[in-house]
């Protein structure tokens, strides 16, 4: 992509400080980060947060998923693959809550993606999905190499196979809420949360370690704020909050920046995934590039400069604490 060449030897932004590790950053931790079933060790040697269950992982020289043996619901994906190719088999009784699905299957359009929850062998958008059409799917994602290359970390990973993991139920039934922790030097920074990823319209806001609310409406991106709530520590509670950082910061003391992906369900914290290169350092809008810009510089030790700081200085003068 046209960002991947923005390649600076100081770099400010957030994205300039992804590009510039895809480039330089051959840490050999990216690559057991990024993989979503090696990273599974790390988190047990590191923190006391709680795994999701595999009940398979299956590797393409043995490629075989027991479909009868499996539980109503479980989600089935590529621990190098990541944004595609997932799928959530939902078999059980009553259908997930708060998912729109069609009753004829639709073109693929820009709001669509490649998180297919599979009910009656159809997906989200009506489209058709037999067992041996989800093989297929998955036995050609395994011989495929992680698409950028620049993502070292993801490129590189050799061991490739399908895991077969516990579907998490959030709070109201239906798939967890996507809690998002960046971190900068073993320390939280700020906390996105992602709600209605498998809806028309992703939400997402993000919060500052004390709750508080950053506007990013302004930056005119493609992300919308959540305006339901305002405070995050007030929408899920003080201890549950101030308990997730504390599994980040476990899981992120090794690194000058990545990103942990936790899901709270009731007062458990499970682990999802680490993300290294967030959006494939597709630069975004100014608050996110010159807060966590900022925030990685001081990781580094580097002071930020000016113009970063009024920025930051501007959103945070504008956050909303209820």
């Amino acid at each position: 992509m046209p960002w991947h060449l923005n390649v600076v030897d100081d770099p400010v932004s957030l994205s300039e400080h992804l590009v510039h590790r895809m480039h330089h950053n051959r840490n050999p931790l990216l690559i057991t980060l990024e993989d979503k079933f090696a990273s599974r060790v790390y988190v047990k040697e590191h923190s006391d947060c709680q795994l999701p269950e595999v009940y398979h992982f299956v590797q393409a020289k043995d490629f075989h998923i027991p479909w009868d043996d499996l539980p109503e619901r479980y989600v089935l994906k590529s621990n190098h693959w990541s944004g595609d190719s997932i799928f959530i088999i939902d078999n059980a009784k009553e259908p997930l809550p708060h998912l729109p699905r069609a009753r004829f299957p639709k073109l693929r359009s820009g709001k669509q993606h490649g998180y297919y929850v599979i009910r009656k062998g159809r997906d989200q958008y009506g489209r058709p999905w037999p067992r041996w059409r989800i093989e297929r799917k998955l036995r050609r994602v395994l011989k495929k190499d992680f698409p950028v290359s620049l993502e070292w970390g993801a490129y590189n990973i050799k061991e490739r196979g399908i895991m077969i993991e516990e579907f998490l139920e959030g709070d109201d039934g239906g798939a967890p809420t996507d809690i998002k922790f960046h971190c900068f030097g073993g320390k939280v920074g700020f906390i996105q949360i992602e709600s209605g990823r498998f809806g028309k319209e992703i939400k997402q806001n993000i919060h500052l370690p004390d709750g508080s609310l950053i506007d990013t409406l302004a930056d005119a991106t493609k992300w919308f704020n959540d305006t339901s709530f305002g405070n995050l520590r007030t929408h899920l509670g003080e201890q549950r909050i101030s308990r997730m950082i504390e599994v980040a910061e476990q899981l992120s003391h090794e690194m000058d920046y990545v990103r942990v992906d936790l899901f709270l369900i009731g007062d458990t914290v499970y682990y999802g995934e680490f993300t290294n290169y967030p959006r494939s350092g597709q630069p975004q809008g100014p608050v996110w590039e010159a807060l966590a810009g900022k925030l990685w510089r001081e990781a580094r030790g580097v002071a930020p400069n000016a113009e970063q700081n009024s920025v930051v200085d501007e959103a945070l003068s504008k956050r909303t604490h209820h």
